[in-house]
């Protein structure tokens, strides 16, 4: 049981059956730990070992864990768990290799990639892309071109990357929406103008 609360307190509280059955807990332990109410389903398969409502992070851990091997948050919920938005209740987003299906779930949207495992953060939990990636995710399929310049200025201002850094990941993904238009709201960031902006293309 130790070893399984160690797995909960690293993902905040909440754990999938696997984890629970390889840390040696029986299916029967599992059934009346959710009849008690001591624990809660999340996800088939995913668990709360707490009651009550699941707070944005733990629902979030829920997602990955769901999404299954190579998963991590992308999107805008890779930007919450960095500082770079705020917690939402809205859908999570999470990246799975190309060749990877999972099973549809109410509010969680996923993405596929080939280039899934170069984009994940090597340090974050719970797994998610990187800061620049996650920037130019959101940048790319923002609704204009200020809410586009503000995911990036945002990312400078608060430190979690640079305008170098940005375009070095842009320089890696030649198939992004918009990138010649990401490219130059990245180089605006970097002079310090906000304006003009460039002319927004539709994304395909």
């Amino acid at each position: 049981m130790a070893q399984l609360d160690d797995i909960s307190d690293l993902q905040r509280g909440v754990v999938s059956r696997d984890q629970a059955l390889q840390a040696g807990l029986g299916p029967e332990t599992v059934r009346r730990h959710l009849r008690s109410g001591h624990w809660q389903r999340m996800i088939p398969g995913i668990y709360a070992t707490f009651p009550g409502r699941p707070p944005p992070g733990a629902r979030r851990w829920a997602a990955v864990l769901h999404a299954g091997s190579g998963a991590m948050l992308c999107c805008h919920s890779a930007a919450e768990e960095a500082g770079l938005a705020a917690p939402g209740r809205g859908a999570i987003h999470v990246l799975i290799p190309e060749f990877r299906r999972i099973s549809p779930i109410l509010g969680i949207v996923t993405h596929r990639s080939r280039h899934a495992a170069a984009r994940r953060d090597p340090l974050r939990l719970p797994p998610q892309t990187r800061v620049e990636e996650t920037v130019l995710d959101l940048a790319a399929t923002a609704r204009v071109p200020a809410d586009a310049l503000r995911w990036v200025t945002t990312a400078c201002t608060r430190q979690l990357t640079t305008p170098e850094r940005l375009a070095r990941a842009l320089a890696a993904r030649p198939r992004l929406p918009r990138r010649k238009a990401v490219g130059s709201l990245i180089r605006l960031a970097a002079d310090g103008h906000v304006a003009p902006l460039p002319s927004w293309p539709p994304t395909r």
